[in-house]
């Protein structure tokens, strides 16, 4: 028995199907399809699927076929007739189709239909059903001579589509012309030129494939092909970067290409080429402008980057085609990212179950790690009431932290956040109401001594690629509960295990399972032990006036200090105060920050430590940065990778821009490459620009960028703290 492929279904997919299909009101083409695929996700097959719905057996699987190709794009589109050509010869055909590309001699303007008809011998209604058919209209020519300095290469502005069908690959690009060196904002450095997308005049014959029949592909091509036609009518111009073995030479393409000349093609025949050229294609829509309703493009090229470069050919079909109006405000790339980032596709990701079912606390570090936590960091008493917030990835976590609370006696209450659920509202209730906290949630704040907060969601990749209004909107919940709990006075800690997910791990480019074991150390480690170790730096700090940071890579700086007292964060939780600032206390712990004289900085700082994240506004990878100082303010730039990321950021920030803000040094030896964390590695010494004035400086600019630099020798006047990345 032939058993139909599964349907698996993410929150937001399976909350939108369900909308749709409640739709009986009025004729809506998605209803049907939606109960489809709602009935193929729940295991149905085919034949089971049209008893149940009254379809047949075909229809149920053509749509179910389209649905794991291109998700919800795949049956959101409505289905037009084509227009039937009756008679019409196939050469008078393609002399119709042919003229729509050439100018009419007579007039040097594209032709006319009575023209055309006239000058082939057909009646002008049989030259508009060919057009209409093909769905082509005749191109524009100019009248005068061009100009004869060399025009600038086209380059990709934007993703318009994606088709994976192994061994079949395409990137469809809107072009268009590199901005002008004279163009470019004052003070913003230049990028490291531009790569033009080459595109081949003619498809290519390829040689035949005997192992992959070219015959089962068509379909698929031709589909996708037809998608962007709106795009292409829209005056869209279009590249495509396409990997289609042994399909070069076939009719149905060289008909297409005559029939569609505003599209080129750059056609491969080596998926590992294509993977090559995409990725490369893709990274040149990193040096566009600001998105400004989503983000840095730099950003949006790395995170589309590394789902084709995580993509799996093994699991079906993928197909995407952004619509005409996402094109036109240039963000169809960053609604592709959102939709890769929210699809149950498995080739990109591992799909969460809409259900999680309850995790029982196996890993005894993790009730080491509760009992360090409450008894060292929070000094828990007995008959205190405590509040743990969990999402689904630390539930395991946040039961660990219950058990414990009872074991000395306390009072535990969990609130848990589904997030699954949480997603699936995302995509259908309004930012503004997900921000809301309930009065019920504030009653239970109010009366609680100690708050456990574990960060969340923890899908980040799905967080960031949200518009940035609703990302801002979105976060407004956290802010409200953590209001609520320092009008209460609890005793309050945020633990970092929630950033550690499978999403999440791809997009910081880190292993998940090192990440995890280095969170959990990382918050074994004594708070006693920590606070040992900052007393002397912060003393220094707090006293010194010069800082000397020297290093073999080159680093030889120096620093003032604005003698002001330094933050210490070493995982002790303060006692709540009637009167003063509340502390939400982040764990794992471990660093001494300090703000910076911003007039005094002289000579060249190197990193050694490649990160994902270098600037406060967007996510690029980072290595290799130097940063050269001449009287207090920052001269050259330099990296290794992610040159343009920092360039884009730092011309976008405000005045201070330039100026040295923040110095800090690790001092939890149990963390090393923890995303987010690693400049809490102990001896790691972090330079940061912009902002400072959080610590007791003056800038006050909302922009901020860092360097990390590990076995340093530091000095403060004179007096060594680190030496070869040690603590003196």
């Amino acid at each position: 028995m032939r058993v139909a492929p599964p349907v698996i279904l993410s929150p937001e997919e399976r909350t939108r199907l369900h909308r749709w299909s409640r739709r009986r009101g009025q004729p809506d083409y998605r209803a049907l399809r939606a109960r489809i695929i709602l009935k193929a996700a729940d295991g149905f097959q085919d034949v089971e699927i049209g008893r149940s719905l009254g379809i047949s057996r075909l229809t149920a699987a053509r749509w179910r076929r389209r649905f794991l190709a291109g998700r919800l794009r795949g049956i959101d589109r409505p289905t037009t007739p084509r227009v039937v050509l009756g008679r019409i010869d196939e050469a008078r055909v393609q002399a119709i189709l042919r003229a729509a590309r050439t100018p009419d001699p007579s007039r040097n303007r594209p032709w006319s239909t009575r023209n055309l008809a006239r000058e082939l011998g057909v009646s002008h209604t049989t030259v508009r059903r060919v057009w209409e058919s093909y769905r082509v209209r005749p191109v524009p020519f100019e009248v005068w001579p061009s100009r004869p300095d060399p025009r600038r290469p086209l380059v990709p502005k934007d993703l318009l589509g994606i088709y994976l069908h192994p061994p079949d690959y395409a990137l469809a690009f809107s072009l268009g012309r590199p901005p002008e060196e004279g163009s470019r904002a004052a003070g913003t450095p230049s990028s490291s030129g531009t790569v033009p997308l080459a595109l081949d005049p003619q498809i290519r014959a390829w040689s035949r494939s005997p192992e992959v029949p070219a015959s089962a592909r068509r379909g698929g091509w031709l589909h996708f092909l037809a998608a962007l036609g709106p795009l292409e009518r829209a005056g869209f111009e279009i590249g495509l970067v396409a990997c289609a073995p042994n399909l070069g030479a076939a009719p149905e393409f060289r008909r297409w290409r005559t029939t569609h000349p505003a599209i080129g093609w750059n056609l491969l025949d080596d998926p590992e080429e294509w993977r090559i050229r995409a990725v490369a294609a893709v990274g040149v829509l990193a040096r566009g402008s600001r998105s400004r309703s989503f983000g840095a493009r730099g950003e949006l090229a790395r995170a589309i980057r590394l789902f084709l470069t995580g993509y799996s050919p093994s699991t079906g079909p993928f197909e995407w085609v952004a619509s005409p109006d996402e094109a036109a405000e240039g963000e169809a790339g960053f609604q592709l990212r959102y939709d890769l980032s929210v699809t149950g596709h498995p080739g990109f990701k591992k799909p969460t179950p809409v259900v999680r079912p309850m995790a029982p606390v196996a890993d005894p570090r993790v009730r080491e790690m509760a009992r360090v936590v409450l008894r060292r960091s929070l000094r828990l008493r007995k008959d205190e009431r405590v509040t743990i917030e969990s999402w689904s990835e630390t539930l395991e976590y946040a039961n660990a932290f219950v058990l414990e609370t009872l074991r000395m006696g306390g009072r535990p209450i969990l609130l848990y956040q589904d997030e699954p659920t949480y997603w699936a509202a995302a995509s259908e209730v309004r930012a503004t109401h997900l921000a809301r906290l309930g009065e019920h949630q504030r009653a239970a704040m109010a009366r609680s001594d100690v708050f456990v907060s574990f960060f969340g969601p923890s899908d980040r990749e799905r967080f960031h690629a949200l518009p940035r209004p609703t990302m801002l909107k979105l976060s407004e919940y956290r802010e409200a509960l953590y209001r609520a709990a320092a009008k209460a006075g609890a005793r309050a800690v945020q633990i970092a295990l929630g950033r550690a997910s499978e999403a999440s791990a791809r997009m910081y480019g880190a292993d998940l399972a090192r990440w995890r074991n280095e969170l959990i150390e990382g918050t074994l480690v004594d708070p006693e032990e920590l606070h040992r170790r900052a007393v002397p730096i912060a003393e220094r700090l707090r006293n010194g006036r010069i800082v000397e940071i020297r290093h073999p890579n080159g680093t030889a700086l120096r620093l003032g200090l604005r003698r002001c007292r330094p933050s210490v964060s070493d995982g002790r939780v303060p006692k709540a105060r009637a009167k003063g600032t509340w502390e939400l206390v982040q764990l794992p712990a471990g660093v001494v920050m300090t703000a910076l004289d911003e007039r005094v900085a002289e000579g060249t700082f190197r990193s050694n430590v490649a990160n994902s994240v270098g600037v406060m506004d967007t996510i690029g990878d980072v290595a290799g940065g130097e940063w050269s100082f001449s009287a207090g303010r920052l001269e050259r730039f330099r990296y290794d990778q992610g040159q343009d990321l920092f360039a884009q950021s730092y011309g976008r920030a405000g005045p201070g821009r330039d100026r040295p803000g923040v110095l800090s040094i690790g001092l939890n030896e149990r963390l090393d490459r923890a995303p987010l964390l690693q400049d809490q590695a102990c001896g790691a010494v972090t330079l940061q620009l912009g902002r400072n004035d959080h610590l007791g400086g003056s800038t006050s600019t909302y922009w901020w960028a860092w360097l990390i630099l590990r076995g340093a020798d530091l000095s403060i006047d004179g007096t060594p703290v680190l030496h070869a990345g040690k603590l003196v």
